[in-house]
């Protein structure tokens, strides 16, 4: 398995500039995926997952209500971003997505799924959302995600996204292999093909 050191390197030496890049195994004990366990003792990784994310209900910008864990990050090595449709300075984590589900291409929605998740569902309704994210263009693999208040809460308090307010919302790329419970994290004015090399690399780590 390559660790973080090795990945580091190896992406510094492409030329990509990644101001910071951790993994780090996702952990039912943790209080979010930042925080790292040394090992899974043997546990089903599976069922920490789905306790930790919780299989709270989401609404896609399509409509379709899902459930978090289990229909969305199960297997799958995602990207993660924030929005809320009122925010000033989402267009360019959000142009970097639309750049990148070019670079992933048929790998999107196959190896790579990216997900786009609100800040603000109390403002962020579906059908808000569903109007923004044309604006983007979302090919199948890409996912604006809003839902319950108190949900959605959840799910980002979950990810590290702690701020009280919208305009507070971690300003990084999240990206992680459900299958190995590996992540790292990137700045949010990474280039597309940083994040690309990322996933790859996660996609090494089965």
């Amino acid at each position: 398995m390559k660790g973080a050191g090795f990945l580091m390197v190896k992406l510094v030496s492409m030329g990509l500039i990644i101001l910071m890049m951790l993994f780090y195994p996702v952990s039912a004990s943790s209080s979010n995926p930042e925080r790292s366990s040394s090992s899974n003792s043997g546990e089903n990784l599976d069922e920490k997952n789905r306790a930790y994310f919780t299989d709270l209900k989401v609404i896609t910008h399509d409509g379709r209500e899902l459930r978090f864990y289990s229909d969305i990050l199960k297997d799958r090595i995602v990207a993660i971003n924030f929005f809320y449709v009122n925010c000033p300075t989402a267009q360019l984590s959000l142009t970097t997505f639309f750049k990148l589900q070019k670079i992933l291409g048929d790998r999107l929605g196959k190896e790579v799924w990216l997900l786009t998740i609100s800040v603000d569902p109390g403002n962020d309704t579906p059908e808000a959302v569903k109007n923004f994210a044309r604006m983007y263009n979302p090919q199948h693999g890409w996912l604006f995600l809003t839902g319950k208040e108190k949900d959605l809460q959840t799910i980002n308090q979950k990810l590290g996204n702690t701020g009280r307010l919208p305009e507070g919302h971690m300003r990084l790329f999240l990206l992680g292999n459900l299958k190995s419970g590996h992540w790292m994290k990137i700045p949010d004015d990474a280039h597309e093909f940083s994040i690309e090399s990322g996933l790859r690399s996660l996609a090494d780590d089965q």
